[in-house]
């Protein structure tokens, strides 16, 4: 219900405004309150579910992981729609939180046993990715915001390529691991319509409607994502 409400009012603010970045952004108040519901229904739902996991660990790690995607939901809804100007904040907050989330993903999917309590090598390459955001930060090359979405990038690509395999890894059952495979690629195509989202272009330009169109579509992948990600944690009937 409040998916469809987030979406029907998404277009209608688009059908009456057109493509004015400030005019949707002033129209959509509503749609932030409505997506901090939903993302505390999913994250209640992931620690009900993780009670049924296959796995204790797999439900811990479940828990960890959407304790800080409600941090980043709210970062970008609440604190957006109840703090003047916190627009900048609200985008570094949410996506940092995010990078949190994808990392406990990714030791969660690259998991070959229940014993298997190394550390992914691939964390090295984020490690990296994060020295390189601060370099280029500190010497001006790239903005604050700019830096954060880049090495964000390198986080989600990395997480979906380890959902994608984690079927190879032989720890989750068959129809968790799908669940997880086609979690993370929906997780994925969410962030690249949140990527689009943030690219602006002069009102009523093409560019700037491909990036309203891309924001009204992000929950309609990411609220599929979440529920495939929380469903890939419960124990398969025998």
């Amino acid at each position: 219900m409040f998916l469809l409400i987030t979406a029907g009012k998404d277009w209608f603010d688009f059908y009456s405004c057109g493509a004015v970045s400030q005019c949707l952004s002033d129209s959509g108040t509503l749609q932030l309150y409505t997506k901090s519901v939903m993302t505390t229904m999913l994250t209640i739902l992931a620690f009900i579910t993780a009670s049924k996991a296959f796995s204790g660990r797999d439900g811990k790690l479940l828990r960890a992981a959407f304790v800080f995607s409600l941090l980043a939901d709210y970062s970008f809804s609440l604190l957006k729609a109840t703090v003047a100007d916190a627009g900048t904040l609200s985008t570094i907050l949410g996506i940092t939180f995010f990078m949190v989330f994808q990392s406990i993903l990714i030791y969660r999917h690259s998991r070959k046993s229940e014993d298997d309590k190394s550390v992914p090598k691939i964390y090295a390459l984020l490690a990296v990715a994060v020295l390189a955001g601060i370099a280029l930060i500190a010497t001006g090359t790239l903005g604050l915001t700019v830096a954060v979405v880049v090495v964000y990038g390198v986080f989600v690509i990395t997480s979906v390529v380890v959902g994608i395999l984690a079927p190879r890894k032989g720890y989750f059952p068959a129809a968790n691991a799908k669940l997880i495979r086609w979690g993370m690629v929906a997780f994925f195509f969410g962030d690249v319509c949140v990527g689009l989202s943030m690219v602006t272009g002069d009102d009523h330009s093409a560019l700037q409607s491909v990036a309203e169109i891309a924001n009204n579509i992000i929950w309609w992948l990411y609220v599929p994502a979440q529920l495939m990600l929380i469903r890939a944690c419960v124990k398969p009937k025998a």
